[in-house]
């Protein structure tokens, strides 16, 4: 039976395919990303009306044409992958590396009572000593180590002077990850394949946007109780050789 002029609900559970397009608008491959909360097109339109000022039809519309407007859309995140993290960012990432190593007698001037960097991370086999090397400061009692971060504090009321210079001398471990660095990409444009099924009825479809410019729309807290929620709008775009923005295919 055909479904096309029967009245329905819908409720849609969809699983989202994203392909993160180069600057030349140019396909780099679908992957399934995190969880879609929600995904919103939105049309536009632009009502231009000939309005009369004629003695008996003052007020009244003459003409009226509804002429089409960009298409723009929001799609929301609660689930999130490192292309989607930097894109909330206007960001841009590298591989973060740190061979493991030593240090040895790096001089450091310190604040009693603050933290000092030593410029490397996860240290080990700390030892502190005044600037000519000859004491030898404990730790406890004249500083403290915060070893994931490399940082050294003096304690006030220990050994180790306000605004002395001291000599560090550590082990740092080998890490690696990623570094994400803010507003340095503004144009992200992405291509959206969603795998979907309305929930009241069981049809099956599939909504393809073929161009979307994103801009972040929401905050993103890095500390919190709730999970965050990563927020884009944009508008859609047709790209060279199609003839509409979106496509939404029933599948029966």
């Amino acid at each position: 039976m055909s479904t096309a002029t029967q009245a329905f609900g819908f409720i849609g559970a969809a699983d989202a395919y994203i392909d993160i397009l180069t600057d030349a608008g140019e396909p780099t491959g679908l992957e399934l990303k995190g969880n879609c909360k929600s995904f919103e097109p939105k049309p536009a339109a632009d009502r231009k009306e000939l309005i009369s000022t004629g003695k008996h039809t003052y007020g009244q519309v003459l003409h009226s044409v509804v002429l089409p407007q960009p298409m723009t859309a929001n799609i929301v995140f609660d689930q999130l992958d490192q292309d989607l993290f930097q894109a909330a960012f206007f960001g841009s990432t590298v591989a973060f590396n740190q061979a493991a190593g030593s240090i040895s007698d790096q001089e450091l001037t310190v604040a009693a009572g603050k933290w000092v960097e030593v410029g490397k991370m996860r240290l080990s086999a700390v030892e502190v000593t005044d600037k000519t090397g000859t004491t030898t400061f404990v730790e406890g009692e004249d500083y403290e180590v915060n070893a994931g971060l490399g940082m050294i504090k003096a304690i006030v009321g220990g050994d180790i002077e306000d605004g002395e210079t001291i000599r560090v001398s550590a082990d740092y471990a080998a890490v690696s990850g990623s570094t994400m660095s803010a507003m340095t990409k503004s144009n992200v444009r992405i291509r959206v394949k969603l795998d979907g099924k309305n929930m009241i009825d069981g049809r099956e479809f599939v909504a393809d946007i073929r161009s979307m410019r994103l801009n972040p729309t929401s905050s993103f807290s890095f500390v919190g109780t709730e999970f965050v929620e990563c927020a884009f709008e944009g508008s859609l775009e047709t790209p060279a050789g199609a003839a509409e923005p979106m496509t939404f295919v029933w599948l029966s």
